[in-house]
């Protein structure tokens, strides 16, 4: 399931961004999954020691963060189309 995961974040990525800046942005967000994956686990048995119910109860809410923000992605991403939340004006270089 994470490997697919990984390959929609990917394929998302790919439709809305410029292809000279995906090296570096994927570098980036490799970096940030990376560090949640670490740091994630380690808050999480800390938590355990309290009362463990609250393990699930945050997993839960971060669930429904997650599937909240999947609603935001629009059927057919593109530049300009990144979110269905609000419109994000093109930036256009300095002249």
């Amino acid at each position: 399931m994470f490997f697919a995961l990984a390959i929609a974040i990917r394929t998302y990525f790919q439709k809305i961004a410029d292809p000279a800046d995906i090296a570096a942005t994927a570098g980036v967000s490799f970096t940030i999954n990376h560090i949640a994956a670490v740091v994630l686990p380690a808050l999480y048995g800390l938590l355990w020691l309290v009362p463990p119910a609250l393990v699930f109860l945050s997993g839960a809410a971060l669930a429904l963060a997650s599937l909240s923000c999947a609603f935001l992605v629009p059927p057919n991403p593109a530049p300009g189309n990144e979110t269905q939340s609000f419109a994000i004006p093109a930036l256009k270089p300095a002249a």
